[in-house]
């Protein structure tokens, strides 16, 4: 005998529509903004960089949003998407979404932040040291930190290239002028200066890297483009020691790049002798072909990108001018190289 297919009834399709409304109902409360009466004064501290989402999570653990989603998607729709400043923030009392937004985009208290900048070119133990300058760690702390903290970034070593265990960051420290908190320690201050580089590192420019010779990783990058942040004087000159040094290594050259042995030196000296130039290190770059083992600063964008675009030319050499103006003279010949030597 045949089997009936059961017909859906009337009540049938009114109990699904009802588990519709419920769910959508449920969904709607989840998600919508509405109104949070605090019991009493809650203070949360909102990190410079730090984006909408994590923002929103921060609110949202401590009670301030209903939930980190909603927020998020309300402070997308009010346009507000980089507006969050950082600072202190006390709430009390009720809140809806409106207020809580309003008051992010007037910023914290200032007298709990400062801004402290970090230029272009320094080393790990350089940074350390403007860090601890401003009393909320010790260079100490901040290298311990840099050596041993986990990091969630797939492209820094998990070991140093060199004996030192702090410089597995060395050329991640990105150069920037950050606003932080003064309850902030080593840790934070280094996850913010990550953080930081991982914002500009984009996709974009990954893909270039990739494209580069056989393919660059960004700590290879980074690499070169802290060898153009230490020569480069002139920025218009930047895409042009860049194109010496691919060149160079396209053809197996030796790179004899001066900055790399200031930093086997320890990166304070003022002139590089004829006898540095023997000391039997992989950053000497007058003895060992290829890229040294790591970068030997932290870039700024500017050489990032210059290494990303080198300039096209068929340049294998450069000298500093003797005029003081801190350009270079670039030859294509050795023969043409002594001769702007001569100049």
């Amino acid at each position: 005998m045949a089997k009936r297919k059961l017909k859906k009834g009337p009540v049938a399709v009114l109990l699904l529509l009802l588990l519709l409304v419920v769910a959508g109902v449920a969904a709607f409360g989840y998600i919508a903004p509405g109104e949070v009466r605090l019991a009493a004064p809650v203070t949360v501290d909102i990190a410079s960089g730090m984006g909408t989402q994590a923002v929103a999570a921060r609110l949202a653990e401590a009670g301030v949003v209903k939930n980190e989603l909603s927020f998020r998607l309300y402070v997308k729709g009010q346009g507000a998407d980089g507006d969050l400043r950082s600072g202190t923030y006390t709430f009390e009392g009720e809140l809806d979404y409106a207020a809580v937004l309003a008051a992010l985009k007037r910023g914290g208290a200032a007298d709990n932040t400062i801004n402290v900048t970090i230029p272009e070119g320094k080393t790990v133990p350089q940074v350390a040291a403007i860090w601890a300058e401003t009393g909320l760690c010790t260079a100490e702390e901040f290298l311990a930190a840099c050596a041993d903290m986990e990091l969630p970034y797939a492209y820094i070593p998990a070991e140093s290239p060199d004996e030192r265990p702090y410089d597995r960051v060395e050329g991640f420290l990105f150069p920037e002028t950050y606003n932080v908190l003064l309850t902030w320690g080593a840790e934070d201050l280094l996850s913010l200066q990550l953080a930081q580089f991982d914002k500009i590192w984009t996709e974009e420019r990954q893909a270039k890297a990739a494209a580069l010779g056989d393919g660059y990783s960004a700590h290879e990058l980074l690499t070169v483009a802290a060898m153009i942040e230490r020569e480069a004087k002139v920025d218009s000159e930047r895409p042009l020691i860049a194109s010496v040094i691919y060149n160079r290594l396209a053809r197996g050259q030796l790179l004899q790049i001066d900055a790399t042995i200031v930093y086997l030196l320890g990166g304070d000296v003022d002139r590089v002798l004829y006898r540095d130039l023997e000391r039997d290190d992989p950053y000497n770059t007058y003895m060992y072909a290829g890229l040294p083992p790591g970068p030997i600063c932290s870039p700024g964008l500017a050489c990032i990108d210059a290494a990303l675009e080198p300039a096209d030319t068929d340049y294998y050499y450069y000298r500093t001018k003797n005029d003081g103006s801190g350009e270079h003279s670039f030859a294509r010949t050795l023969a043409e190289h002594n001769a702007n030597g001569a100049a």
